[in-house]
């Protein structure tokens, strides 16, 4: 049962659901706008539509959340939405704790801080989270932090599927019953086209002469250049994973002393290994008691923020400032300069055919120079072969008779 009343100067209703008494104010003191409000409120009761917000508290959800997206993600993929739920949130259950999502804080050379703190989202409630928070936050990143627009559509994306798993699993209703999903109603960000920074022939030797003492080093960024792998690629690859018989490295999923690791794209690839990046390769000796290919100098698989760090530290010295993502785009962009599909980088680079045209299309103009042309030297050709081919079509017939009929027939 659903009543409507008047309560100062504004119009209330008052109806159950489920057994629970719910009071709401119609924000209107005109008496003709609240009966046809109500009317939709008894409408809403009748079908079965209007339903209480759910009560779900923060912390368990995030930390069910944050065990699903490990069961199912790569540990980049989940350790990049980890870290973007404690920036928004804080680190209020035991997987968004400064440290938990990542590396073992004792194995790496950085120590975990918060870096936001003082700056998260205060609730108690999933449901307390409202688009308007979601903005406000964002914009201050954006003041305060200088976020770009794709840090900001990562964090809308990450709180995105939070928000679908809470319905999926937990029944989430948002308080607001035209906005299903909070993070739906943020507006996304438009990005600007990539700038990718990739290094020169010069550039390449110049990087790999000055890691020569390095031999390890050496060796990676030499792979990373001469091979596009991500930097995590290079530092699982195992014995096994190269084959300089074959000129092979197979990037592939494994699971090595009771750790699972698999590409990105949870699709395995082969690289094959070049003339440049094989002179390299086979003068490179790991040592043999390690299952490691790169082993980091305490003969351990690499930490990748050490490795990171190292290698900028050495480039320092020589004012130089690539990275792990330069040397992958190097691989990209001179492919793509030499003419090959843009199909074929990405399947070598173990992306998608758009991402490598966002990235690499810009650096093949001639590719589709003849395309624009109306009158392409190449349909002069063409003709030239249709009409030596008829003579020699005629020639044939004129041996064998009037009455010869070829099998060759012009298609124009």
């Amino acid at each position: 049962m659903a009543s409507l009343y008047k309560r100062g100067k504004k119009y209330w209703a008052t109806y159950y659901i489920n057994g629970d008494q719910i009071k709401k104010s119609l924000e209107t003191a005109d008496e003709r706008v609240a009966k046809s409000k109500f009317k939709k409120i008894e409408y809403e009761i009748a079908i079965g539509e209007l339903e209480l917000a759910s009560k779900l508290p923060l912390p368990m959800i995030l930390e069910s959340f944050c065990q699903e997206l490990k069961a199912n993600r790569t540990f980049k993929s989940y350790k990049n939405d980890f870290s973007r739920l404690r920036i928004f949130f804080g680190p209020i259950c035991e997987s968004l704790k400064v440290g938990v999502a990542g590396t073992k804080l004792g194995d790496s050379k950085k120590q975990g801080y918060d870096k936001f703190a003082g700056k998260h989202i205060k609730a108690d409630l999933l449901e307390d989270i409202t688009p308007q928070m979601i903005y406000r936050f964002i914009s201050e990143r954006k003041q305060n932090d200088k976020w770009s627009p794709k840090t900001v559509n990562l964090l809308r994306q990450t709180l995105h599927k939070l928000f679908s798993f809470a319905t999926k699993h937990y029944n989430f209703k948002s308080r607001d019953r035209k906005v299903a999903n909070p993070a739906a109603a943020v507006t996304k960000e438009k990005e600007s086209a990539p700038n990718i920074k990739f290094l020169t022939s010069d550039d390449i030797t110049k990087q790999l002469e000055i890691l020569k003492e390095e031999k390890a080093i050496h060796a990676m960024v030499a792979t990373y250049i001469y091979a596009g792998l991500r930097r995590e690629e290079a530092l699982w690859l195992t014995y096994n994973d190269i084959d300089l018989d074959k000129k092979l490295i197979k990037v592939q999923a494994k699971e090595i002393d009771g750790e699972y690791w698999q590409p990105k794209t949870k699709k395995n690839r082969v690289v094959p290994i070049s003339s440049d990046l094989f002179e390299i390769l086979k003068n490179y000796h790991p040592p043999f008691n390690c299952v490691w290919f790169f082993p980091s100098p305490m003969g351990k698989r690499w930490d990748t923020d050490n490795f990171s760090q190292d290698l900028r530290e050495i480039n320092k010295k020589q004012s130089l400032d690539w990275s792990c993502l330069d040397f992958r785009h190097t691989f990209g962009s001179h492919l793509a300069q030499n003419g090959v599909s843009l199909y074929k980088i990405s399947t070598l680079m173990g992306n998608s055919p758009e991402i490598c045209r966002r990235h690499y299309a810009a650096l093949i103009p001639e590719e589709m120079a003849d395309v624009v042309e109306f009158n392409n030297s190449a349909v002069e050709e063409d003709s030239e072969a249709k009409e030596l081919l008829k003579e020699i079509l005629d020639e044939m017939r004129g041996r064998k008779g009037g009455g010869f009929k070829s099998k060759i027939k012009l298609v124009r």
